[in-house]
């Protein structure tokens, strides 16, 4: 099989099996996300098909890794599984099959807090890090249809806004009224922004699946996100900042208002950065000890209990789309990343000492944490594809059961540790330490 064989068979997937809207856009340059509009799901379904077609077996590690960007790397990738080390292009131009992908956006985390603590990071003042402490284990909601549901009406975040208060002095005041109508909460939208001081901010819900111009790595429909806006000298335009994608640049007025009007989204904003005070190290200590879940994961409890849900009731046809929104969740985990890096700055750690220092290590296990859930979806496809249960797919179940266990190890080893940290601050700053309840397993299974 060659190069232009694999492509074929991609292209075939796509438009017969995934039927997928964008395929007009089909190249050999064409990117997975960006221009064909894949989702990290509808890429794992992509590859499903493709194995069971081409008669591959992909490798977990594969499925953690963004070996697959555009059509011609994903094609790559697939040839070096038949044990050819180097492909042809139709040009008959020579290329490896270990070309670097392009990457992909950068990864959000989540977009109510990047919001927020973007009006942080040019005051010296204070830093935004200890701000993401609350977002490893936020809430992770289950509906009532047994799926994971990252965007949901018994969400708010009352919780964020109380923090960041008294973390920075600063009020968070809601500007939509869910009493009034959709238009009336616009129209107060388009006065705050035309009256506001240049210190405040005004941030609002939008649905990014209404705004294509702007690519984003999930593709969700409806997609609720939060972002910021600016009037500019031209009435017909807005400056349109979205610190969570760090993407910034000018969309026209009436788009943003179509995807604000949405029935899918209602929420806003504003916060004034003139309110700004120096953070104490008492509510540091506070927001930390009532972030930190010590004893367990939520959100791997969460995915545990959507499985043995659909496994008690056998329906595995519909554990996919129970697992759908799973990657939006799952990114979260990267917090972790700026509760690491807060407490080892102020303990007076250099992370760029070494390559290979602590930090990074622990950083890498943060990656497989987050890219990991992807092998529970994975196996969740297969499952969906069973006629009958047998004991391939009890092996599957097993395999998901592992899998889980060794989140939650890699959590507990990163949760672990950033306690450790914490104490040591914690006998810095107040001269004893406290204890944070954690000492769970560490060990991370091979």
């Amino acid at each position: 099989m060659n190069k232009t064989e694999i492509i074929q068979a991609i292209y075939n997937v796509l438009n017969e099996h995934m039927m997928i809207p964008q395929i007009d856009a089909f190249s050999e340059s064409a990117r997975l996300n960006q221009d064909l509009y894949l989702d990290s799901v509808l890429v794992l379904e992509l590859i499903l098909a493709l194995e069971t077609e081409l008669g591959l077996d992909i490798p977990d590690e594969a499925l953690t890794q963004d070996d697959f960007d555009t059509v011609t790397s994903l094609a790559d990738f697939l040839l070096s599984k038949t044990g050819q080390s180097q492909i042809v292009s139709d040009a008959g131009i020579e290329a490896t099959t270990n070309q670097a992908p392009e990457e992909f956006e950068d990864i959000k985390v989540h977009c109510f807090v990047s919001c927020v603590c973007d009006m942080l990071k040019p005051n010296p003042q204070v830093d935004h890090r200890p701000f993401y402490f609350g977002v490893w284990d936020a809430e992770v909601v289950v509906n009532a249809q047994h799926q994971i549901d990252y965007h949901s009406d018994s969400l708010n975040h009352d919780n964020f806004r109380h923090w960041f208060k008294a973390l920075y002095s600063v009020d968070i005041e809601p500007w939509y009224d869910a009493t009034k109508s959709k238009d009336a909460n616009l129209n107060t939208l388009i006065s705050l922004l035309e009256n506001k001081p240049a210190e405040q901010r005004i941030m609002v819900m939008i649905d990014m699946y209404r705004l294509p111009e702007r690519e984003n790595k999930f593709n969700q429909n409806p997609f609720p996100h939060y972002v910021m806006l600016e009037t500019t000298e031209d009435p017909d335009e807005w400056l349109m900042l979205d610190p969570d994608f760090r993407w910034e640049g000018r969309l026209a007025k009436d788009k943003i208002l179509h995807a604000i009007a949405s029935p899918a989204v209602a929420g806003g904003y504003r916060f004034d950065s003139r309110q700004i005070q120096p953070t104490r190290d008492e509510a540091i200590r506070d927001y930390f000890l009532d972030s930190l879940i010590p004893d367990h994961n939520p959100m791997t409890d969460a995915v545990r209990a959507v499985v043995a849900y659909h496994h008690q009731h056998n329906q595995f046809t519909q554990l996919p789309d129970a697992l759908k929104q799973l990657p939006v969740l799952a990114i979260r985990k990267y917090a972790y990343e700026h509760g690491l890096a807060y407490f080892y700055l102020a303990l007076g750690y250099d992370l760029e000492a070494e390559q290979d220092n602590e930090f990074e290590d622990l950083c890498v296990i943060i990656e497989q944490l987050v890219e990991s859930y992807k092998l529970v979806q994975y196996r969740a496809m297969k499952l969906a594809k069973a006629d009958t249960f047998g004991d391939q797919e009890q092996q599957l179940l097993d395999e998901i059961q592992t899998i889980l266990d060794e989140q939650d190890a890699r959590e507990f080893q990163v949760k672990n540790r950033l306690a450790e940290l914490f104490n040591d601050w914690h006998q810095q700053s107040f001269g004893h330490p406290v204890s944070t309840g954690t000492n769970q397993p560490e060990a991370v299974p091979a």
